[in-house]
């Protein structure tokens, strides 16, 4: 099982001692999974946490019957539906995969079990939710205070292949605006 960029990304959030690289050896169970599969459904429980070595996924909910992209993710970082796994209550978003990926999923029961026994388990959590949060901040901001054509560069400069996995339905959620309004700014780009 290739771990390398896996342990790249835990080991650069916190120093890790091999005990704990072969403990999380142990408990994470590789995954070949083919594109649109969906990790998680709204009212589950979500069960394992991930880690997408290879592929490109994302999160939404239904607001009002329509479709709420609110969350992209590349390879190389960590997938989780932050309350459902943590506090085990049933999921309000839907996690899919939007390519064939690769992954490393690791249970509830097997992170509670690192976190009584490595104390840098407990360190490398606070620092994802950290960041989990703070995205959460900036998406909040980036609503408030950029325009949609600001959103979207910025989109493509976190994400510069985001248009060959998802529809611009899709992006166009994600930005908080409309397809049209989306079309209309592709369109702007496109003649620049």
């Amino acid at each position: 099982m290739k771990t390398e960029k896996l342990f790249s990304v835990l080991s650069s959030i916190h120093p890790i001692s091999s005990d704990f690289r072969k403990a999380v050896e142990r408990v994470i169970t590789p995954l070949s999974l083919p594109r649109y599969h969906l990790l998680l459904e709204a009212t589950r429980i979500a069960e394992c946490a991930y880690f997408l070595d290879e592929g490109f996924a994302m999160a939404y909910t239904f607001v009002k019957g329509k479709k709420q992209v609110d969350w992209f993710w590349n390879s190389g970082q960590i997938m989780v539906s932050a309350r459902s796994f943590f506090e085990q209550v049933p999921s309000q978003e839907f996690i899919q995969l939007r390519t064939s990926s690769e992954l490393f999923c690791v249970t509830h029961d097997s992170v509670l079990h690192l976190f009584q026994t490595f104390p840098e388990a407990h360190f490398i959590y606070r620092v994802i939710m950290n960041q989990y949060y703070e995205h959460s901040r900036e998406r909040t901001r980036d609503l408030q205070h950029l325009t949609a054509v600001e959103r979207y560069e910025k989109l493509i400069r976190y994400f510069p292949d985001v248009e060959q996995h998802v529809t611009q339905n899709h992006i166009a959620s994600y930005l908080g605006i409309a397809p049209q309004s989306f079309s209309r700014i592709k369109r702007h780009n496109t003649r620049r």
